[in-house]
């Protein structure tokens, strides 16, 4: 992936990684790939917490000064993506409602993706034995060509790991004819 749009944003490099899950109950379909990795120059909230979305001290401070003030890095990923493409959006399996109100603009459930990233979704649950997770928390698209033009960005705290779900999820994408410089993660360093 070109990580132009990330470095724009202050982002440090932080090179390519293995995308393999931490466990795994069901033997690997193929070997891990090797995903690029970045840092956004996050600052950690250190004001009250309020509607978390189960974020707690994972929160930061917006990166651009502009709304939401109080926010995460998925909405983050979101709101850079949205410079580059026609959409980003944090995708969440849990009810938007639930979440800080200034971050709904930047996050659809799952319940609403896009017809052709449902499709895509849909034909991976038939390769993988994961009914629901796995999809990267950021899908950003344009109009014309959605698979082609899509980035998906995984974002993750400094020592998290990847699930089986997700490396499985990725893995059955590639079968689909999305590329590997597609997908990024995005650290967080607290």
């Amino acid at each position: 992936m070109n990580l132009k749009w990330a470095t724009e944003r202050g982002a440090e490099l932080l090179g390519r990684i293995p995308f393999e899950a931490v466990k795994r109950k069901h033997r690997r379909h193929a070997a891990p790939h090797k995903i690029e990795r970045f840092q956004l120059p996050f600052r950690q909230w250190d004001g009250p917490i309020g509607a978390d979305f189960g974020k707690g001290r994972g929160q930061v401070y917006s990166l651009d000064g502009r709304k939401p003030n109080r926010s995460c890095n998925e909405v983050e990923v979101a709101k850079i993506l949205r410079r580059i493409r026609d959409h980003a959006f944090w995708f969440s399996a849990y009810p938007t409602v639930k979440m800080p109100e200034t971050w709904r603009p930047w996050v659809l459930s799952t319940s609403e993706l896009p017809h052709w990233l449902k499709n895509l979704d849909s034909a991976i649950r038939e390769r993988i034995n994961s009914p629901g997770g796995g999809m990267p928390d950021i899908v950003a698209w344009n109009d014309g060509h959605p698979s082609r033009s899509a980035l998906f960005v995984e974002c993750k705290a400094a020592k998290e790991g990847f699930g089986e779900a997700q490396e499985d999820w990725l893995w059955a994408a590639l079968c689909k004819g999305i590329k590997v410089s597609q997908f990024a993660v995005s650290i967080r360093a607290f």
